[in-house]
């Protein structure tokens, strides 16, 4: 078993993506989440473009859930996170707070054993508002 972090964004429904694509994105939240962690972020080849002004920080894999070593971070789009929280120690949720089309989904309260350990929100580049949530077993 693994203790990995992963991230991910959901809208207020607990949307994930929405036709095989991610429903929003930010280049504040980006910056943020490279300024809060340490050492390479996993990530998919989809997930690219959104770290191009760092890209000196992300590993790209097929299958960052799958590939993310132990103690490392992982940004997860297009996929459910559930059948990998065995390995997930943190999750870190960063919530558009707003509504979008989707059709995979993530509810962290199907998520056992996650206690809330923190949240703060801040000024997004293009929502006024973004809200981080960090969960740890």
């Amino acid at each position: 078993m693994r203790n990995i972090t992963a991230v991910i964004c959901l809208d207020d429904d607990g949307g994930v993506s929405f036709n095989k694509r991610r429903q929003s994105s930010d280049r504040l939240l980006i910056d943020e989440l490279i300024r809060s962690t340490d050492g390479d972020i996993y990530i998919s080849e989809y997930s690219l473009p959104l770290f191009s002004e760092h890209s000196d920080r992300v590993r790209v894999c097929t299958s960052p859930l799958d590939d993310c070593p132990d103690g490392g971070v992982c940004f997860v789009e297009r996929t459910d996170p559930t059948p990998w929280l065995v390995d997930v120690g943190t999750l870190v949720i960063y919530r558009w707070n707003r509504r979008y089309p989707r059709d995979i989904s993530f509810k962290i309260e199907n998520a056992r054993g996650f206690t809330l350990s923190g949240a703060s929100e801040f000024v997004g580049n293009s929502h006024k508002l973004i809200t981080k949530e960090v969960y740890r077993k």
